[in-house]
């Protein structure tokens, strides 16, 4: 399958992998298998649709390992929380629905495990009739991958625990699920006004209004009665610390009783450390008007100096790292005009993955096309993914030092 853009599909080419409604991740659209037509396209367009996945010879072999069961994973962990989230209000949720939510993403988790070499991000990025739902769903997915990628560091960081307890990413992404419960009770407009976003900059903590603030308390108050684990409560309370101090909320907005207490660096659940690197970067998917942005460029700011010290540095270096710039199987241009598509993620340098050509000319006596490794060739970068130029939003990371783990 290739991921193209809209603008490079045409009439004839057969639709590689389910295509869903942008604005209804539930509802398909059309089949894998489909041949398109001129009108089929221009409907799609008309939808709000920017690329698709259609059938091409040379990549046949990424077909099994792109994983389509990852986005039939990403809509049922939408389809839950949209389901319980709109009729919430004030009222509680069950011991029945957490245990649900959990049941959702450990079946989630359990398909990522089998795909992590090259699980991707773009599938799962939903432009949904309620950003509260989508958001929710991708912050659980990009929380679990991330902390699978930091299974150690879970460990480490939790060492009073078992370590297969330790390591239970399913509660993570539960937490991640539930991080905006709050939001719930409050319309649309108010839910996302005061979120990061790419081109606006972010008011201080104490510029906040009161209002907005108390979303977190909202829903930790809501999980109270039906005994979720105590590190995914934590992470609804506790998404919008900051690892220098300057997050919230502090613990007097929590219990009156408390002194004003301020949270930082390794005082901070290493749940809730990730779930709020994931939510900054899923809030970075979107521009100031909501539009979708390429995963590139999300990375991109969130590797910039404006994040310095938001996040626990490992936390963000293993999520620069591991969340792909690029989804495997994007049609790309090189900067030297060629076209290919990405077959796998560079290990060093995430904006250097590994590149197929796709022309015949590259096909070799054995029939197979050429790859090209980008971490080798220096004088070559990706021009444009998909259809859009991302030339202005490539990266380096530093390289890596040895295996990262907690401080004693």
């Amino acid at each position: 399958m290739l991921l193209c853009s809209l603008d490079d599909v045409r009439p004839g080419m057969i639709v590689g992998a389910v295509v869903l409604h942008p604005c209804r991740p539930d509802l398909e659209l059309l089949s894998a298998g489909a041949r398109l037509d001129a009108a089929i396209i221009s409907r799609l367009r008309a939808m709000g649709l920017t690329d698709i996945w259609i059938h091409h010879d040379a990549l046949a072999d990424l077909d099994a390992v792109i994983a389509p069961r990852l986005s039939e994973l990403g809509r049922e962990v939408y389809s839950c929380i949209k389901r319980d989230f709109a009729s919430l209000a004030t009222q509680t949720i069950s011991t029945a629905q957490i245990l649900d939510y959990r049941q959702t993403m450990m079946r989630l988790v359990f398909e990522l495990v089998g795909n992590r070499k090259i699980a991707g991000l773009t599938g799962l990025i939903f432009n949904a009739d309620d950003a509260l739902f989508a958001h929710s769903s991708n912050v659980a997915y990009l929380a679990a991958l991330t902390g699978l990628e930091l299974e150690a560091y879970l460990v480490a960081e939790r060492r009073q625990l078992a370590v297969q307890h330790a390591r239970d990413v399913a509660t993570l992404g539960m937490g991640a699920m539930l991080h905006d419960l709050g939001k719930a009770i409050r319309g649309p407009q108010e839910r996302t006004r005061h979120e990061v976003v790419a081109g606006r900059p972010a008011p201080p903590p104490d510029q906040l209004p009161p209002a907005y603030r108390q979303h977190t308390l909202e829903g930790y108050r809501l999980l109270a009665d039906c005994r979720p684990p105590a590190s995914a409560r934590q992470v609804v309370l506790n998404h919008h610390q900051r690892f220098d101090g300057r997050g919230w909320p502090d613990g007097a907005e929590v219990r009156p009783d408390r002194k004003p207490q301020v949270l930082s660096g390794r005082g901070i659940h290493i749940f809730c450390r990730i779930v709020a690197a994931a939510n900054a970067l899923d809030n970075l998917l979107r521009d100031e008007a909501g539009r979708r942005r390429p995963a590139v460029a999300a990375l991109y700011d969130l590797a910039g100096p404006r994040y310095d010290g938001w996040f626990d540095p490992l936390v963000r270096q293993a999520m620069l790292r591991r969340i792909p710039p690029y989804q495997i199987g994007s049609r790309v241009v090189l900067s030297d005009g060629r076209v290919g598509a990405v077959v796998a993620p560079g290990m060093v340098q995430p904006c250097r993955p590994w590149v197929r050509l796709l022309a015949e000319s590259s096909r070799r006596d054995d029939g197979q096309y050429e790859t090209i490794a980008l971490e080798k060739q220096p004088t070559l970068r990706i021009a444009e993914c998909a259809g859009v130029d991302v030339r202005r939003w490539y990266f380096e990371l530093p390289a890596p030092k040895s295996k990262a783990r907690a401080a004693p």
